[in-house]
């Protein structure tokens, strides 16, 4: 075995009371869902707490001034407005719906686009003058909008309590954390005036501090109870303390204890107000949960759908009074498993006519039942509620019916989970170093937890090269044997991605015994090189640990009288500066390794040296070629497909499916692309020098416009040019490089060709001295594929930038990156 000394890795919410009378209501929703499959709509995040009206279909507010009509879905724009960013980053909003003016008893439903399915926001009654309100969270469209529909004609107000972010970045706030208690009751005096709330007044409510929450919270989940006694219906308004009071209207019904759930941001001392409108009412609040500071952890918000539990189903029954049953939530109806990650539910209760006045309570099964209350309900009524809830650890919520025998509904509007990162094992314990090396070779495992969502894929990758891409499973972990080569320090990582956030776990140890093995420099003695290289240390059979640390010289002479350039204390393989030396002349050099026999222990000092003829015209790749990477000196050609030092991974514009492959690439078939000769090299005086000319199509953004259809790349300098991307773009191509048998060059060279000539985005940059833009750029974006040579699949997708001056002819710079082009930043 051989390994590199540590190669550069560059790699009425309550329904306003009223009796149904008409079990037809519920005919159209009650639709079971398959078991396992995850019903996902949309991505979620983090919440953002935000206020304004997008739609009253009365008004004209949204862009529609005529009812809903009966049926027909209708799309409103939401990114953009009430406070929300239009920048593709709204995952999912929360909004509180109000219906009213209906001829009689309906359901509302949402989706994100018409390719999903649908989500019920709140069942509605025509009681004349009466309005329904809830709380609903909806996946929002690619394009920025949702689609809603009312079985009946109705007018629709549509009101943001938040937005949750398309990924967990938490930019303005943080993850949800469920909570159950009771903090308000003003028939009691508890957390506020013992008496009922006048119209037109208001309370203030300490959330943070006294409730388990902790300063710096940025919203809170809470049940909002009017108590009313009088016979006229009203509304509820929360908002945070010493802001403006929003719109949002929370309508509770006359003669009854309406529910109503509203997501509330929270003042900086960690306040709500509430306020009260129409007429007086007693007041109970119940936390359900909290939302962190931005960074601060909890779990994210993934929209989605499904029926979670009828109890009219055959096989079901009925809730007796003061009956508490348990129902599975996880596994069922789409959401993911226990050891996903999931720690509560956004559920629509629905109760089916009720068989008495009551309530219900819900909370996480095999735990104490706190003093909460999920909804209240008058006899033979349909009411509908938005509850969240955490699951106990078997997946379940337990529901408790305080009313005469009582049917209920449930279904899912989405889930929070916080997902644990992948388990890696293995026989010898991360961190440590074995001197002896075993024969029969080690074998690790890594386990990836179920699913959170729909099409989470996971990766490993050893000693920072990518193993394998693994598909997270809705119903089971997933195991994944790697089978560890021989000798050396190994590095093995499992990762995956949800909502933006990344999860992952790194294991490394080693074996063997360096201070025996045979060291070889790299370069191997008598290499040519060109100016940009790299020098190295490798060892036969047995790794040199991750302590080590060497230091370089290269001097004119082999007695090093005349050293030219000596580097510091490093912890690997080095790149020399490329004016350290001179074209086109012989030079010898040394390394100097200490390093303990394994991880810790005495220093013990080894040197090697080696002798290299630098030639800037030189065609060898100075290293970067795949073998200077294999851990044997036995490896197979690089043409066995079995071999398992061969990579099975190329590089492609094309995300189609392309069948079987022996290219290392696909530019030369992608015969729509003009791929130029190869990058010519640099000298180190060479700036002006042309490396290569692409075929790029133009760009105009107003009066700026590109001068003809060539881009050339020069050798340049730091500041741009092949000098620029060496220097700081190197390891980033060597990032994209590895798995691959190609050389990070002719990787860059292919995907500059293609971001030139087919890019995804075109975006003119104006001048920036602030970051160091002193004239305007073009920013040239678009993805490339990893792909299988087996099967031609895409395993992995990269994002291009390409970076020109002003007038599109010469490059600054290219690189691989996970974002696109925007006119804010282009370096």
């Amino acid at each position: 075995m051989r390994s590199l000394l540590h190669s550069p890795r560059r790699r009425k919410h309550s329904i306003a009371v009223a009796t149904l009378s008409a079990l037809a209501l519920l005919g159209s929703l009650l639709v079971a869902t398959p078991a396992q499959a995850l019903n996902d709509t949309g991505t979620g995040g983090m919440f953002v707490p935000s206020t304004g009206r997008i739609l009253d279909t009365f008004k004209g507010t949204g862009g529609f001034s005529t009812p809903m009509e009966a049926g027909k879905y209708r799309t409103i724009k939401v990114a953009g407005l009430a406070g929300l960013p239009d920048d593709g980053s709204v995952g999912a909003v929360s909004l509180n719906v109000t219906v009213g003016s209906a001829p009689g008893n309906g359901t509302l439903f949402g989706r994100p686009d018409t390719d999903s399915n649908r989500t019920t926001m709140v069942i509605y009654n025509g009681n004349p003058g009466e309005y329904t309100s809830n709380s609903a969270t909806v996946a929002v469209g690619a394009d920025g909008t949702i689609q809603v529909m009312t079985e009946t004609s109705a007018r629709l107000i549509l009101d943001v309590q938040g937005y949750y972010t398309a990924n967990s970045d938490g930019t303005a706030a943080g993850g949800f954390v469920p909570v159950a208690k009771r903090i308000v009751d003003t028939r009691s005096g508890t957390g506020a005036a013992k008496a009922a709330i006048a119209p037109g007044k208001s309370i203030d409510v300490q959330i943070t501090g006294a409730n388990g929450i902790p300063a710096g919270a940025s919203g809170v989940v809470v049940n909002l109870i009017a108590a009313n006694a009088t016979d006229a219906d009203g509304y509820l308004t929360p908002y945070a303390t010493g802001g403006t009071k929003p719109a949002n209207s929370l309508h509770y019904a006359p003669s009854a204890n309406t529910s109503i759930q509203a997501q509330v941001p929270l003042s900086a001392a960690g306040k709500i107000t509430i306020a009260n409108s129409s007429t007086t009412t007693n007041l109970l609040v119940d936390l359900q949960g909290y939302f962190t500071a931005a960074g601060k952890g909890g779990a994210v918000f993934t929209p989605a759908y499904g029926r979670a539990y009828d109890s009219r189903a055959s096989g079901n029954t009925v809730l007796g009074e003061q009956e508490t049953r348990s129902i599975q939530i996880a596994g069922a109806a789409g959401v993911p498993v226990m050891g996903s990650g999931i720690t509560a539910v956004v559920l629509t209760l629905i109760v089916a006519h009720g068989g008495g006045d009551g309530y219900a309570d819900v909370w996480a099964d095999g735990t104490s039942k706190p003093n909460t209350t999920a909804i209240n309900f008058n006899t033979n009524e349909i009411q509908t509620n938005t509850i969240t809830v955490p699951l106990g650890a078997n997946g379940k919520i337990s529901l408790r019916n305080a009313a005469k025998a009582t049917n209920y509904v449930v279904d899912v509007q989405g889930w929070y989970s916080n997902p644990a990162a992948p388990k890696i094992n293995c026989p010898t314990p991360a961190g440590t170093w074995l001197l002896s090396r075993p024969a029969e070779g080690v074998t690790c495992t890594a386990q990836f937890p179920p699913a959170s969502a729909s099409g989470i894929t996971g990766s490993i990758t050893l000693d920072g090269n990518f193993y394998e891409d693994v598909a997270l499973s809705a119903s089971a972990p997933v195991e994944r044997a790697i089978s560890m080569p021989l000798g050396g320090n190994h590095h093995l990582s499992a990762a995956f991605e949800t909502s933006g956030a990344v999860h992952s776990t790194e294991f490394a140890f080693g074996f063997g015994d360096w201070t025996t093995a045979t060291l070889s420099p790299v370069p191997a003695a008598g290499s040519v090189v060109r100016p940009d290289f790299i020098l190295g240390v490798s060892a036969e059979n047995d790794g040199i640990p991750d302590a080590a640390v060497a230091e370089y010289t290269i001097a004119t002479d082999s007695a090093f009288t005349n050293i030219v350039w000596s580097s510091p204390a490093a912890s690997g393989a080095v790149e020399v500066p490329i004016d350290a030396v001179v074209d086109k002349t012989k030079y010898w050099w040394r390394a100097i390794i200490r390093a303990p026999r394994g991880n810790s222990g005495p220093q013990i000092e080894r040197s090697v040296f080696g002798e290299i003829t630098v030639d800037s015209e030189s065609e060898t790749d100075n290293g970067e070629t795949a073998d200077w990477f294999d851990d044997t000196t036995d490896a197979a050609p690089i043409d066995d497909p079995n071999s398992p030092e061969n990579s099975n991974i190329y590089i492609s514009p094309n995300d189609a499916t392309e069948g079987p492959s022996t290219s290392t690439s696909r530019a030369a078939s992608a015969g729509t692309y003009i791929t130029p000769a190869a990058w010519r090299p640099c000298g180190y005086k060479d700036k002006d020098k042309l490396v290569s000319e692409y075929t790029r199509v133009k760009a105009t953004s107003g009066s700026h416009k590109m001068s003809g259809s060539v881009a050339d790349l020069r050798c340049g300098d730091s500041t741009y040019g092949y000098v620029h991307i060496l220097e700081g773009k190197m390891p980033a191509w060597n990032g994209l490089t590895f798995g691959t048998v190609s050389n990070w060059r002719d990787i860059a060279h292919w995907a500059t060709t293609w971001v030139l000539q087919d890019p995804d985005h075109k975006v003119f940059v104006p001048k920036n001295p602030a970051k160091k833009y002193k004239t305007d750029r073009w920013c040239y974006d678009r993805d490339v594929f990893l792909k299988d040579k087996r099967t031609g699949k895409t395993v992995k997708t990269k994002k291009i930038k390409v970076i020109m001056g002003e007038t599109g002819v010469r490059i600054i710079t290219s690189y691989p990156t996970d974002k696109r082009c925007d006119s804010k930043s282009a370096s």
